[in-house]
């Protein structure tokens, strides 16, 4: 092989070797960010939904954003596991009932349904 060619083979796996390291260092500087995020709405709330039927709400924000959604209902309760999306509801999960809360954190109050009932809900931080 020639010396052009071989310095051009050498300097093309120079390049995908960087390209690959960057990669590398780009996934844990993503994985760090993740570790340190702490949700602006973390922590626990109480509060009640009303409408075509009623009873109290609590919601626990974890660290990552997830959310813990349990409401009261007349012999029970009703939880699901969603997350937010900035301040907002992911509302494509809902309670094995069928329950979803719509609205966010920021104002701390929304609508909520299930099947064709619906309502409004509101809470505070404890």
């Amino acid at each position: 092989m020639s010396k052009n060619i071989k310095f051009i083979v050498f300097i093309f796996c120079a390049l995908v070797s960087l390209q690959s390291c960057q990669h590398i260092l780009d996934q844990a500087e993503e994985k760090r960010a993740q570790e340190n995020f702490t949700s602006e709405f973390m922590g626990n709330y109480t509060g009640s939904y009303s409408g075509d039927v009623s009873g109290s709400l609590a919601i626990n924000v974890r660290k990552d954003a997830s959310v813990e959604v349990s409401r009261g209902v007349t012999g029970g309760s009703d939880s699901y596991l969603t997350h937010l999306i900035m301040s907002s509801f992911n509302t494509t999960t809902k309670s094995s009932q069928g329950f979803m809360l719509i609205g966010n954190m920021q104002t701390k109050k929304g609508t909520w349904e299930m099947g064709n009932l619906k309502g409004t809900w509101t809470v505070t931080k404890n």
